[in-house]
């Protein structure tokens, strides 16, 4: 059953990936309407963590997020500019790690942060901390388990939040140096 649904999707993907290779290959240039983000994507009860847009009923995501989510591995030959999908190889082994690091103060703070498998993650009490600091306000929808960032009472920044690290939410502390900070200047 896993193997089917895997299969399907990455032969969407492949359609997809040729449908926009022919449209290039054409040179024949469009402007679309298209929703962006507005689809959450769950592969095998993870999120898929990568923008996605919806174009005439049709949910579009990068092949790489989609093929990873998958467990399987993504090649592009700009020669011939092709893109394979294919199952893994027993032997490769990826190692991801955390970019950044949590400021030295915090880091052997349990509530504000955590790291599992080489990644550090940002907890929501950091967050919460972090934000309240730069004069900015945070909601926490328990039921949703989503983020909200407020600035004077407008939302600037809103994410559900599906990682949860030793029982306590959090999200990649690099996702948060690159998509809220910059946000707080």
């Amino acid at each position: 059953m896993k193997g089917n649904i895997k299969s399907f999707i990455c032969g969407m993907l492949v359609m997809g990936v040729i449908s926009s290779v022919a449209a290039i290959a054409a040179d024949n240039w469009q402007t679309i309407n298209v929703l962006p983000n507005t689809i959450k994507v769950i592969v095998d009860g993870k999120e898929v963590q990568a923008d996605n847009f919806l174009y005439n009923d049709t949910t579009y995501l990068p092949i790489r997020a989609v093929s990873e989510a998958l467990n399987m591995d993504v090649q592009y030959d700009n020669a011939t500019s092709t893109a394979t999908i294919s199952e893994k190889k027993e032997d490769d082994t990826v190692v991801i790690t955390s970019k950044y690091t949590p400021p030295e103060e915090y880091i052997n703070d349990a509530i504000y942060f955590q790291k599992q498998n080489d990644i550090w993650y940002a907890c929501i009490d950091y967050i919460n901390d972090y934000i309240f600091n730069k004069g900015y306000k945070m909601e926490w929808d328990s039921e949703k388990e989503c983020m909200t960032i407020l600035k004077d009472d407008i939302e600037i920044y809103s994410k559900v939040i599906t990682f949860k690290v030793n029982d306590l939410y959090a999200i990649p502390y690099d996702q948060f140096v690159e998509e809220i900070e910059p946000l707080l200047k």
